[in-house]
């Protein structure tokens, strides 16, 4: 082969590889960009919001330092993305997708997760106060040891979902679906849990001290005591507006005699 044409090549191949190198150090440094905008004050809200879709899609997996609160992520997609101790303080994720995202550690004060999708997610020691979770779904997700104080949840779906001591002190659970929930040993002080579904829920150890099950199909739980059993039949039987299906079920279960 001639030198000049090996020359040629070697050239070639050397100016693609300087070319991916480049292209490599310009998405280094664009994801880098990214997180400084996160990071810093100055930017407007849309760089924001740009700059947190762009690390999401490049796998960024860093989002302690990260400033994510008051971003407009309406309808955002990003199941699976790992998420741990990001800070999504007043952040709106209505209708967002976050199944099996991991968000252990991460804070949604004050967010807004309407309608959000969650199923399966990790959100181990989050922190939802004040939340609003109306209509969203956590089928399966563990919320183990979560702050969902004062959380809003009415018609959400936590079906087969671990809340096992979780704080849910004053937080509206009204309409929820809470079929098969761990709520062993969480805080339910003054939560609101009228009309929600608890059939096969655990409660062993939880605090229900001035909760509201207000036609609850409470008698369908699992773990309750006997003496919370007792008080429960004497302040929450199915109310005259309840279901008719609701008072037949609670009918049958007050034919047998709590055990002492």
């Amino acid at each position: 082969m001639p030198v000049a044409v090996v020359a040629t090549l070697a050239a070639l191949l050397a100016n693609v590889w300087l070319a991916g190198g480049l292209v490599q150090q310009k998405r280094n440094g664009s994801k880098e960009h990214d997180f400084w905008v996160l990071c810093q004050p100055g930017s407007t809200p849309r760089q924001r919001e740009d700059a947190f879709r762009r690390l999401v899609a490049a796998g960024n997996r860093e989002w302690r330092s990260a400033d994510v609160r008051g971003l407009n992520l309406t309808g955002i997609s990003i199941p699976g993305a790992d998420l741990q101790y990001a800070r999504f303080l007043k952040t709106n994720l209505r209708g967002a997708n976050l199944e099996g995202a991991l968000l252990g550690r991460s804070t949604f004060e004050l967010a807004d997760l309407t309608g959000a999708r969650l199923s399966q997610a990790n959100l181990t020691e989050a922190r939802l106060f004040q939340t609003l979770l109306s209509g969203a779904t956590f089928r399966g997700a563990s919320l183990c040891a979560v702050s969902l104080e004062q959380a809003q949840a009415q018609n959400a779906d936590f079906e087969a979902a671990d809340l096992s001591d979780a704080d849910c002190k004053m937080a509206n659970f009204a309409g929820a679906k809470l079929i098969g929930a761990n709520l062993s040993g969480a805080n339910l002080e003054s939560t609101i849990l009228k009309g929600a579904n608890l059939s096969l829920a655990r409660f062993d150890g939880a605090d229900l001290t001035d909760a509201d099950f207000t036609d609850a199909n409470w008698w369908a739980a699992r773990g309750l005591t006997t003496r919370q059993l007792v008080l429960l039949k004497q302040k929450f039987p199915p109310t005259t507006s309840a279901d008719p299906a609701l008072k037949e079920d609670y009918a049958r279960w007050a034919a047998v005699p709590v055990p002492h």
